[in-house]
């Protein structure tokens, strides 16, 4: 009877630990992703935790194909998971739900929601230079590069008098 006992116990602290090994792959923590994975998901780094096993998934998938991407996809992909992490929770339930509705648009219908979208931008962005420049504000800043006069550190030697061009 003992020897069937022990059996037991070692088939049920087996099982557990199975099942424990189980959620770690599908729920893992930061730290459990690799290097790969972090550097991919960088910008949801902070959110990780809070994600339910699914949405990991998810992300597991996206970072995989990652370095298959070209260097402005990943670009864009990061500066879009950045933005994400930004929303609050109800705001996220509405970008999926507009996703949703727009994937089941045919592809013409689609490709014309994309040409008004970008349309809008342009007019919006038109519109926000007239704003600046009706209030007074050049559109564009210039970058002034030179240095603040007074400073020992960005002051340039006054050149010799031998040295300049006459």
């Amino acid at each position: 009877m003992p020897t069937a006992f022990r059996t037991v116990v070692l088939w049920l602290c087996l099982g557990s630990a199975a099942a424990l090994a189980q959620t770690a792959i599908e729920n893992p923590a930061w730290s459990q992703l690799s290097a790969g994975e972090q550097r991919a998901l960088a910008p949801i780094e902070t959110e990780w935790d809070k994600l339910e096993p699914e949405r990991k998934r998810k992300w597991r998938r996206v970072a995989k194909r990652f370095p298959d991407m070209s260097a402005e996809k990943q670009a864009r992909l990061q500066r879009r998971m950045r933005d994400w992490v930004t929303l609050t929770g109800e705001q996220r339930r509405t970008a999926r739900e507009r996703y949703r509705e727009i994937e089941k648009l045919s592809l013409a219908e689609r490709q014309a929601l994309r040409e008004k979208w970008e349309q809008y931008q342009i007019e919006a962005t038109d519109r926000e230079n007239r704003e600046d420049l009706e209030h007074g504000a050049p559109a564009e800043m210039p970058h002034d590069e030179t240095p603040a006069p007074g400073n020992p550190k960005t002051d340039s030697p006054k050149p010799d008098a031998d040295t300049q061009p006459r």
